[in-house]
Order: C-alpha cells, then structure tokens, then sequence
C-alpha cells in the first residue's frame, strides 16, 4: 500500500496585519485588489490591526514618527586645522561613528516600518515580503550599531594616544615605526577601558564600560550576523507540517519498539526527533525594537561624550583675529 500526504504550512507573520474598513478585514493583498485607484485616500478611514494590537492608521503613522524622532541625529563639526597626527585620526573615526549612527538609524527606522507603500514593497505579494525586509533592515541597524561603538574606541584609543601601550602578536611594544594600519588593527574594548583606567581617566572609561553593557544583546546579534551566519528571526518561516524521528533498535529487538500501548499512542523520545540546524539566537523584531531605540540613545551619549572629552577644538590652530584685526 502506497501512502501519500500532503501538507502546507505558513508563516506566522503572514497573518500579522489586516486592514479593517467598514467592519470588514482584509490581508494587504486582498486591501490593494479592491482599492488599487484609491487605497491612500481610503487608508485614512481604515483601522489596521497589528498582531494583537489594533490602531487608526494615522495612529500607526504617528507611534512610527515617534519611534523616528527618538533616534537623535549626531551633530559633529570637525575643527579646521589639526596638526597632531594622532587627534587627526581620532577625528577622523568621530567621522566615521556618526555615518555609522546615522546608517543604524535609517535602517532601524525602517525595520519599525508596519507597512511599507505599495509602491516600495508590492502588496498583492501579501505580508511576509514586508515582514521579510522588516527583519533584514533589523539585523543590518545592529550591525551599524556596532559598527558605531567600534569607532567610537577609535576615537578614544587615539585621541588619548592609547595605541602607545598596544603589544602586538610577536610581543612587541609600540614604537614609532608602526603604521596606521597596524596601530588600528590592535584597538580592542580590552586594552582600551585597561588603559583609560590606568591612566586616570575613569570618566571616560566609565563612558564606554557603561555603553557597551547597555546593548550586549544588539553587539551579539551582530557579531552572529557578521561571523556565525546569522540570526533567525522568529515568526518569518513556516514550521514544518510533521515531526519525523530515527527509532533505534534495541539489541535484541526484530523492529521498532511499539508506540502504541492498548489504544493510547505515546510520543516518541525527543533524542530520536530529527532537527533542522537552527541559529542558537532567534529575534522577535517586534519585541526587541525598543532594545533599538534604547541602543541608539546610549551610542549618541556616548559618542557625544568621548569627543567633548577628546576636546577636539583644543588641539586646533586658531585661526583668525582678535578685535578686528585681520593680522593678529
């Protein structure tokens, strides 16, 4: 006897938002089929349901303009002239840490997004595409977000000539032979947060320590993302339709032990259960925007508070006059 099955499954998130007009709910696919010559103009009259939430659509607009203002530009205005070669470099990752911030920020921003426009994202494809690029947008703002920290050590490392303590690989100490490149490579959170103890600094130290330890869980998810394979996002595939297990034979046994015991059925042993590899770090977006925002807040703190404490503009040539005379 030949058995065949068939099974189908979804995604969770393919059901995670409808759009309700006149007491009537729609998938997005189904919304823009209807309303295709006129959807904007009718959205506004339409209540959106969200997972387990439900909201006007100006509401929606509104909470996403929020999420958006709290994620605060980084405003940094390089001196003119430096001539210290070593505050030059640490302007120059100040530099790079606020383009970091603000890449973070535009795609932490549209991992918030509910709802993309039909015209980015096509909506007769339905929900999961959304979801999709919700959760490729997410995992990218954490690895901005890191991205920002680990240049924001930079700034620190050379803008209080930490690299003079660095040892490299062989065991030598710094001397002046050394090239950027290698100076860079050997910046870590270590030797970095060690010095600025050692030397005296404990503010600033206290600036990073304190930082770091509050998106740990933003630093992981990027470190997977960038050398581990990535993350999975929870609710973007389908489960499997069945569970299949490998029964061993026991010694002694011609077939498999029953599972049936008189008109019960038992559950095989999970350790015969076979598994696809899955990431060991799973992310449910939606839960875990708020670690986002709260990233983003103590990045721009710091960020801002290393380079007041770098004091850029004291280590720049003046150039100009004092009391209106041009040659002074």
């Amino acid at each position: 006897m030949n058995l065949t099955f068939t099974a189908r499954t979804t995604p969770a998130c393919q059901d995670f938002l409808k759009i309700r007009k006149d007491d009537v709910c729609y998938t997005i696919d189904e919304f823009i089929a209807k309303y295709h010559s006129d959807s904007d103009e009718v959205l506004g009259d339409c209540v959106i349901q969200y997972r387990e939430a439900e909201m006007s659509h100006q509401k929606m607009v509104d909470d996403y303009v929020a999420f958006s203002e709290g994620l605060e530009f980084y405003n940094f205005q390089e001196p003119a002239l430096v001539f210290d070669n070593s505050i030059q470099a640490a302007i120059y990752f100040a530099k790079k840490a606020r383009e970091c911030l603000q890449i973070a920020r535009f795609f932490a921003m549209k991992s918030a997004l509910l709802l993309d426009t039909d015209y980015n994202l096509n909506w007769s494809q339905g929900y999961v595409p959304q979801y999709l690029f919700r959760c490729i947008n997410f995992g990218t703002a954490s690895t901005w977000y890191s991205n920002c920290f680990d240049n924001i050590l930079q700034v620190a490392y050379w803008g209080f000539s930490l690299y003079t303590s660095a040892v490299d690989r062989d065991g030598n100490t710094y001397d002046d032979s050394w090239d950027a490149k290698k100076i860079m490579g050997l910046c870590t959170y270590e030797l970095v947060v060690a010095e600025l103890k050692t030397r005296g600094l404990k503010d600033i130290r206290k600036s990073l320590t304190s930082c770091s330890g509050k998106f740990e869980d933003v630093r992981m998810w990027a470190n997977y993302i960038k050398h581990k394979g990535g993350i999975d996002y929870k609710h973007l595939e389908a489960e499997k339709p069945f569970q299949v297990y490998l029964m061993p034979i026991e010694e002694g046994q011609e077939k498999i032990p029953p599972l049936q015991i008189g008109d019960k059925y038992k559950q095989p042993d999970e350790r015969f259960a076979i598994n696809d590899f899955k990431s060991p770090v799973e992310v449910d977006i939606d839960a875990n925007l708020p670690r986002l925002r709260e990233t983003h807040i103590a990045i721009h703190k710091c960020l801002g508070e290393i380079v007041t404490a770098v004091d850029f503009d004291g280590h720049s040539v003046k150039i100009g006059s004092k009391e209106g005379n041009p040659n002074e």
